[in-house]
């Protein structure tokens, strides 16, 4: 007997399977279905809850320019030199990006760019597939333009899944926020293209020397090979890889239509050799640049020959300090007092006159009417000392005893104080005053230059003469701290200290500092704090710095105190120790010279210009004899300011300086009388001054001060003859406490 319920109807056990299959995939699919709405649910979660963070600051090449640039007008063509930190880029504008370049860029990276909403589904799939598999074949993952920018711009470049979903939140969600023609030009300001430039417009500086709106088809292909590996593509160092990514791009670029075949066979056969440039300066023919001669060079600096790197490094400086660390990154405009012309003069007076390449070396700074630093000389070779000779220590070095060009601040307390210029003093060849500013029981002995006894003289022939002895009798009366404020006033920062030596140039400043202060007297009195940065603005335009609204004249001392200041000094060139310095145009000055003569100096000016001049070792050391000639500040330094300035005026509207006497008061009445003078005027039309001394005690007047100053103690000066109205060699003392000075 069979037992019940074995016989089954044929196809019973088929149809039993094939309804427990379909019911599995009725379960596969409900499953996907869950985990998609779970899916979409999380990812509207991210969208809702995750915040697109700061974008990374990127850095931007900042561009300095000189005086002939007007304002807007600073960029990648015309600018001396280009500041950054270590990467060279320049924004640019949708507008600025030629057709052929976004072609190549979507052809080469995304072509559906603008058609997706920031992230490409199937891309995604493989990169989390082969995360999670631990491949390390496959890296690139199919991410679109949209989603690297956002790895550049937001994310780290680490390698985990979580990363990578991140960077897919943020780019929906920056599709959302931005146009799609905003990302792709970010995207090309900050991808890198190898040779250290960041950004289409410093990579087509960089390999084809020209501005980015300037590229062509075979150039634009050629970039946008570069941008998966550039430093591997670059036509230079690999032209095989070089020429298969851009048939690669160029390829790509036929299929999607943008190009013809002809036109990409066109391309393709430009070859990778530089041709040089036409008659003209154009380049023919334009295939990549040596890597050794890129237009960006982040070392590019016009102007080189004369100096204008220790321009940039100290217009580096103040942008720190004006706007914070690494101003110099962020796209600048920076417009300065640099002068070609004024700089290229001060650069070869200089440079001509102290050729020996072991010998000394100098400095010069010129200050104009408005302030403005229009040539600065501070040194000779940069890559060889970086040292700043005419900032002192601001520079990297050391400021330097100016010698007996300090002597004219001295005279401005003098005829502040009431004094007249005709006051006499005489001027033994030694004296000595007890030490109230000095060490305790030691003397001051300053000495006039050569031990030289020059009888009795008014302080305007001692000044012309550089009596040391004189003006030791006068900063007795003004007192140290008054010539030490006066100073300061004037325009030196250099710190002081007031001490009797001071008058004699004991303390060290700056070259920078003698021509600011300098230019007080210039400008009757008015002082402008010296400037050479005139306007600084940012990538956009917006003016950041204006030193119109910043800079201002300030009057410092009376008009009728630099006046007579003036006139004193017009006559130190026209018959004093500066002959040597006369030139067309009305002009005054001072010479110094330091002990030993291991600094020599001349400092002056006329009514539109005033340049300092400095020279010496940058280790001091005895400049004896130079060329055969004995080193003062009326020799050397005295015809370097001469071939200077009778350039830099050339054109300037000439102005005399009135002859006038803003003191009234006559230090040494009892001296007055022994001296006679008399006016003669020399075969070349200048007038010379000259003075016979009689017999006469050396007291002085007490200090005007309420303190009684300790009267000096002078030795007995014999009769002079007619004092010497020609330049004569001389040394001006940076004394110690108890050191003589010597001055010119």
């Amino acid at each position: 007997m069979t037992p019940k319920g074995t016989n089954k109807p044929k196809g019973t056990a088929a149809k039993g399977t094939k309804r427990r299959f379909i019911w599995g995939l009725r379960r596969v699919a409900y499953a996907v279905l869950v985990l998609a709405v779970v899916s979409m649910g999380g990812l509207w979660m991210a969208l809702n809850t995750i915040d697109l963070p700061p974008a990374k600051p990127s850095a931007q090449t900042s561009f300095v320019c000189d005086s002939t640039v007007s304002f807007g007008d600073c960029d990648f063509d015309n600018s001396m030199a280009h500041l950054s930190a270590a990467e060279e880029r320049v924004n640019v504008e949708y507008e600025d990006l030629p057709t052929v370049l976004v072609q190549a860029v979507l052809a080469a990276e995304d072509q559906k760019f603008f058609d997706h909403g920031g992230i490409d589904p199937m891309g995604i799939g493989r990169a989390v597939y082969t995360s999670l598999r631990g491949s390390s074949r496959s890296r690139q993952g199919g991410s679109t333009i949209t989603q690297q920018y956002v790895k550049l711009t937001y994310l780290t470049s680490e390698r985990t899944i979580s990363r990578k979903l991140r960077e897919a939140v943020l780019s929906i969600k920056l599709e959302g926020q931005l146009d799609k023609r905003d990302i792709l030009t970010r995207y090309l300001n900050e991808i890198y293209f190898g040779r250290g430039a960041y950004g289409v417009e410093a990579a087509s500086r960089a390999y084809f020397g020209i501005g980015v709106q300037n590229l062509k088809l075979h150039q634009a292909a050629y970039l946008a090979g570069l941008i998966r590996s550039p430093e591997s593509a670059d036509a230079v160092k690999d032209p095989k890889e070089a020429t298969r990514r851009r048939a690669t791009v160029l390829a790509n670029m036929v299929k999607q239509g943008y190009i013809t075949s002809e036109e990409a066979d066109q391309a393709n056969a430009v070859p990778w050799i530089w041709t040089r440039t036409d008659d003209d300066g154009n380049p023919q023919n334009m295939t990549v640049l040596p890597r050794n001669r890129t237009g960006t060079d982040l070392a590019h600096v016009r102007y080189s020959e004369i100096g204008s790197q220790y321009w940039m490094a100290e217009v580096r400086k103040q942008l720190r300090e004006r706007f914070g660390t690494g101003a110099e990154t962020r796209g600048l405009r920076v417009y300065t007092t640099f002068d070609p012309t004024t700089q290229r003069a001060a650069q070869d007076a200089v440079t001509k006159t102290l050729n020996r390449s072991n010998g000394p070396v100098g400095s010069l700074v010129a200050v104009d009417e408005k302030g403005r630093i229009t040539a600065m000389v501070a040194g000779t070779d940069y890559s060889k000392s970086k040292v700043n000779l005419a900032l002192g220590k601001r520079g990297g070095g050391s400021g330097r005893q100016p010698g007996s060009t300090f002597k004219p601040f001295a005279l401005a307390a003098f005829i502040e104080d009431g004094y007249s210029i005709e006051s006499p003093f005489r001027s033994p060849p030694t004296t000595e005053f007890e030490g109230v500013y000095n060490s305790p029981g030691k003397l001051w002995n300053p000495k006039n230059f050569g031990k030289a006894d020059l009888g009795v003289l008014s302080v305007e022939e001692a000044t012309w003469k550089s009596s040391n002895t004189v003006y030791a009798g006068m900063v007795n009366l003004v007192t140290p701290e008054r010539l030490a404020e006066m100073a300061r006033r004037l325009g030196v920062k250099s710190k002081l200290t007031p001490r009797y030596a001071l008058v004699l140039g004991s303390e060290e400043v700056s070259v920078l500092d003698m021509a600011s202060a300098y230019s007080t007297f210039a400008d009757r009195g008015k002082h402008i704090t010296p400037y050479m940065i005139t306007r600084v603005e940012d990538s956009t335009g917006r003016v950041l710095f204006d030193a119109s609204e910043s800079v201002k004249a300030t009057q410092v001392i009376d008009q009728g105190v630099a006046d007579t200041v003036n006139w004193t000094l017009k006559g130190a060139i026209e018959h004093g120790t500066g002959t040597a310095a006369r030139i067309s145009t009305p002009a005054a000055g001072k010479t110094g010279t330091t002990t030993d003569s291991k600094d020599a100096w001349f400092v002056g000016y006329t009514c539109h210009l005033t340049a300092a001049v400095w020279m010496g070792y940058e280790q001091p050391r005895t400049m004896k004899d130079f060329k055969g000639r004995e080193v003062s500040g009326g020799s050397f330094p005295a015809d370097i300011w001469r071939e200077f300035m009778s350039k830099a005026t050339k054109g300037d509207q000439p102005c005399e300086f009135p002859q006038t006497d803003f003191g009234q008061r006559i230090v040494n009445q009892s001296l007055a009388s022994k001296r006679t003078t008399t006016t003669t005027e020399n075969p070349n039309g200048s007038t010379t001054t000259s003075t016979a001394d009689g017999e006469g005690d050396s007291s002085t007047t007490s200090s005007p001060s309420t303190t009684q100053r300790p009267t000096p103690s002078t030795t007995s000066a014999p009769t002079s003859t007619t004092p010497p109205t020609s330049s004569a060699p001389a040394t001006t003392a940076a004394p110690t406490t108890t050191a003589a000075a010597a001055g010119d």
